[in-house]
C-alpha cells in the first residue's frame, strides 16, 4: 500500500463515507448551499483529523492495532454524522440513521476491494498511489450504485416518517458493534489469502444485513403510520356516514311533511302544477329506495356529486341483498368506488361522462358491478391504480375496499378496457 495513501488513511476513510451517505440521502430534505455544507464539513473533518494526526492523537503506525482502529473508525463515524446533519434539513436521529448506513457502504466497499486485492494482478496495481485511486473508484462506485438501486424503494418514500429514534438508535448500535468486532479481528496478520477472503464475505454478508435489518425497522415503522392513517380514515368515515345518515333522514322527513302539505292545498293549487310537484318528491323517494338504508345514503350523496359535475349516474341495485353486511363496511365499500368513479370520471368532455352500478345475485353469489368512462390512462401499482391525487394516501381507498371484501369471503378485480373502466366484487 502506498505511503502517502496509508498516511492520510483515516480522512479517506471519512471522505468515503460521506460518500456513502448520499445512496440513501438522495431524496431527503437539504439545507439551502447543501452542496457547500457537505463539502465544507467534510473539510473540516480532514482538518481536525488531520491535526489529531500531528498532535499525536492519532499515530498512524499504531493502526495496525485493533484497539486504535476501532477508536479511528468510531471518529469517522462521528465526523460523518456531523456533516449529514449540518448538510441535511432532518432531525438528529435521520442524521444518525443515514450515516450509519454511508459508514456501512463505505466498509461493504472495502471489504469488497480486499476481496479483489486478492487476486492477481489487481494485487500487483495496489502498490502504486494511481492503481490504488483506480481501485478505489471503481469498486466504491459501483458498490455505492448497486445499494442505490437496491434501496432507493424504501430511501424515496419519503411520505413515511423517516426519522424514527427505534430505526436510528438500532443502525448506530449495529454498525458499532459490526465496527467492533470486525476491527479487533484483523489483529491477526499471518492469515493466508483463502482466512482473508473468507472474512472478508462474512463481514460483506454481516455488513448487508445489517442494512436489511435496519430498512426492515422502517418499513415496520411504515406499516404501522399505515394502519394508524387507515384506522383515522376509517373514523372519519364512519362520522361522515352517520352525519349522512342523519342528514337524509331528516330531507325524507321533510319531503313527508312536504307531501302532506300538499294534500292539503289539492283545492287551492291548479291540477297539473300538484301533479308536478308530487312527481318530483315521487322521483326523489325512488331513487333513495334501494332496499338498504345505509346504501341510499351513500347513492344519494354521490348522486348529488354525479349532478354537480354533469356525470350521469345510472344504478340498478338489490340493496337488500347486502343485509349480512355492517352499515359502516357499506359506505366505505361503496363510497370509496364512487370516489374513485368520479374523480376519473369527471376529467373527461361532458358527453362522455357515466358511471353505472349494478347490485345483483344469484348462484349463492352476491355480484357488485361498477364501471365509468375514464380518460385511457391508468397505471397499476401491485395490482391497484396509482392515485395521484395525495400521494400520502396512495392506495387506501382499494386498501380499504380489498379488506371489506376479504373479510366477506369475496373477491375483487379491476380491469380497464378502452376508456371504460371495470370494477368487479363476488361475495358469497
Amino acid at each position: 500500500m502506498p505511503t502517502w495513501y496509508m498516511e492520510h488513511r483515516i480522512s479517506i476513510l471519512l471522505f468515503q463515507s460521506v460518500i456513502g451517505v448520499l445512496p440513501f440521502g438522495s431524496y431527503l430534505a437539504k439545507r439551502k448551499n447543501f452542496a457547500v455544507r457537505f463539502i465544507v464539513g467534510t473539510l473540516i473533518g480532514f482538518f481536525l483529523i488531520g491535526l489529531f494526526v500531528h498532535t499525536g492523537l492519532f499515530d498512524i503506525s499504531s493502526l495496525r492495532c485493533g484497539f486504535m482502529r476501532v477508536v479511528a473508525s468510531l471518529v469517522v463515524f462521528l465526523f460523518t454524522i456531523i456533516v449529514c446533519y449540518i448538510s441535511f434539513e432532518e432531525n438528529f436521529y435521520t442524521a444518525l440513521f443515514v450515516a450509519s448506513s454511508g459508514y456501512i457502504a463505505q466498509d461493504i466497499s472495502g471489504t469488497v476491494k480486499t476481496v479483489f486485492k486478492l487476486i492477481p494482478g489487481i494485487s500487483e496495481m495496489s502498490t502504486v498511489l494511481s492503481g490504488v485511486i483506480l481501485i478505489d473508484v471503481i469498486v466504491y462506485g459501483l458498490v455505492y450504485i448497486v445499494l442505490f438501486i437496491m434501496f432507493r424503494p424504501y430511501t424515496r418514500k419519503r411520505e413515511s416518517i423517516f426519522h424514527n429514534k427505534e430505526k436510528a438508535v438500532f443502525s448506530a448500535g449495529a454498525l458499532i458493534f459490526c465496527i467492533g468486532m470486525a476491527r479487533l479481528s484483523q489483529d491477526n496478520y499471518d492469515r493466508n489469502n483463502l482466512a482473508v477472503g473468507a472474512e472478508a464475505i462474512y463481514q460483506i454478508l454481516c455488513d448487508f444485513f445489517i442494512l436489511l435489518l435496519q430498512f426492515g425497522v422502517m418499513e415496520r415503522v411504515e406499516l404501522r403510520n399505515g394502519v394508524d392513517t387507515m384506522k383515522e380514515l376509517m373514523h372519519q368515515q364512519y362520522d361522515q356516514m352517520k352525519r349522512s345518515k342523519e342528514s337524509i333522514e331528516l330531507v325524507n322527513e321533510k319531503y313527508h311533511d312536504l307531501k302532506g302539505i300538499l294534500d292539503g292545498y289539492e283545492l287551492e293549487l291548479p291540477k297539473d302544477q300538484l301533479r308536478a310537484l308530487k312527481k318530483k318528491i315521487e322521483e326523489y323517494e325512488e331513487f333513495v329506495s334501494t332496499g338498504n338504508h345505509i346504501l341510499d345514503v351513500v347513492i344519494a350523496e354521490k348522486k348529488e356529486l354525479c349532478s354537480r359535475e354533469n356525470i350521469e349516474l345510472t344504478t340498478l341495485v338489490n340493496g337488500a341483498e347486502l343485509s349480512f353486511m355492517d352499515d359502516v363496511d357499506i359506505y366505505s365499500l361503496f363510497g370509496n368506488a364512487f370516489n374513485n368513479a368520479i374523480h376519473a370520471t369527471k376529467k373527461l368532455p361532458e358527453d362522455e361522462r357515466f358511471i353505472m352500478l349494478t347490485v345483483s345475485s344469484g348462484g349463492g353469489t352476491i355480484t357488485i358491478h361498477i364501471e365509468n368512462s375514464f380518460d385511457g390512462n391508468v397505471v397499476m401499482e401491485n395490482g391497484i391504480p396509482k392515485s395521484l391525487r395525495d400521494p400520502r394516501y396512495h392506495g387506501f381507498g382499494m386498501r380499504s375496499m380489498e379488506r371489506i371484501v376479504k373479510k366477506y369471503d369475496g373477491t375483487i378485480a379491476v380491469k380497464a378496457e378502452g376508456k371504460v373502466f371495470k370494477l368487479d366484487i363476488i361475495m358469497l
